[in-house]
């Protein structure tokens, strides 16, 4: 397990263990199927996804130098290490932050961002010029915002965006989809299918090709590609009805170009609906009047607070947002 030291420290060590023929590396499980856990990445199964994603998104001749700003002690910043090692390429390791590029002057053509990171970077003019030195960044962490989709494909045409999909147990992403594109494609030798719920399973080498369940409503298109749909544990059962939370916010900035970073949906418990729709805004600019496709999307509540939380993946902690409620806006 990769200890609190600075970014470069931590891929420092890595990189000794990885010469050293390490055959397994310890991380914590973000809770994307389950409950956070502690996990042992195998090496030989590290390649191959490295390998794997190769083969999907790049060719001998691109540039593969890479700039690594997520923590190497998650799969995300980690399986950077693995693909550089594996490549045999150069990469560049600095500190985690909310804008990684304010300060960085190498050359890296390759990096992976949060959508919270590049929510940031496009604000800033001095971040937002030097993101164009990349021809290829994958998005993980969570979704991403179709204002902020737009503006990428618009501002930075000649850059390829992969928004990618996966976790920890997969060793990071399975699959992929180029930003101005609905279907991800999974990686060569993967498998998926869908439960009695709806909700998608996969196999490949990483799964030891078994079934690994997931928490996510899919769309099937075919035997390499789907829609994503939602997460079931964000999922609400307000008086009978159920509510994809996700589904909702995508409507609310629709209505109200909000971005991404603030706003998020969740729910209280009720004595009548057993849970009621909420919504959670840093905005004070709160419409009186919404004009949602389905009535049940309006929130029963809104409440303004000061930020969201946001985990160390970047991801928005809802429910721990909903605990630092404080003024009650509606």
């Amino acid at each position: 397990m990769l200890s609190d030291k600075t970014n470069e420290q931590n891929a420092h060590s890595f990189f000794e263990g990885w010469h050293e023929n390490q055959t397994e590396f310890g991380l914590n499980t973000s809770g994307s199927t389950g409950h956070p856990k502690s996990i042992a990445l195998e090496r030989e199964k590290m390649i191959w996804s490295a390998q794997k994603t190769f083969e999907a998104y790049f060719t001998r001749s691109i540039n593969k130098y890479q700039l690594c700003c997520l923590p190497v002690t998650k799969v995300g910043g980690l399986m950077q290490l693995v693909r550089s090692a594996v490549w045999n390429t150069p990469i560049d390791v600095v500190e985690p932050s909310s804008n990684p590029l304010l300060n960085y002057y190498g050359t890296a053509a390759i990096t992976s961002l949060t959508p919270m990171q590049l929510a940031v970077i496009v604000e800033h003019e001095e971040s937002k010029h030097i993101l164009h030195q990349f021809h290829t960044v994958l998005i993980g962490g969570g979704d991403i915002s179709r204002d902020l989709e737009q503006l990428l494909l618009q501002e930075y045409p000649d850059t390829r965006w992969i928004h990618t999909f996966g976790m920890t147990e997969t060793y990071s992403h399975f699959a992929g989809r180029f930003l101005g594109e609905k279907n991800y494609k999974v990686l060569p030798e993967t498998e998926i299918s869908t439960t009695s719920d709806e909700t998608l399973q996969l196999r490949n080498l990483i799964t030891n090709h078994e079934w690994l369940a997931t928490n996510d409503l899919i769309e099937i298109v075919n035997s390499n590609e789907f829609i994503w749909k939602g997460r079931i544990d964000f999922t609400i059962n307000s008086g009978g009805v159920k509510i994809q939370l996700e589904t909702v916010e995508t409507e609310i900035a629709e209505l109200t170009s909000w971005t991404q970073n603030t706003f998020c949906c969740w729910y209280e418990n009720d004595a009548i609906l057993g849970q009621k729709l909420i919504l959670l805004t840093t905005q004070s600019n709160v419409p009186q009047n919404w004009n949602f496709t389905n009535p049940y999307f309006k929130p029963k509540e809104i409440y303004t607070i000061e930020a969201l939380c946001y985990s160390e993946n970047g991801k928005i902690n809802r429910s721990k947002s909903y605990e630092l409620t404080k003024i009650k806006a509606i």
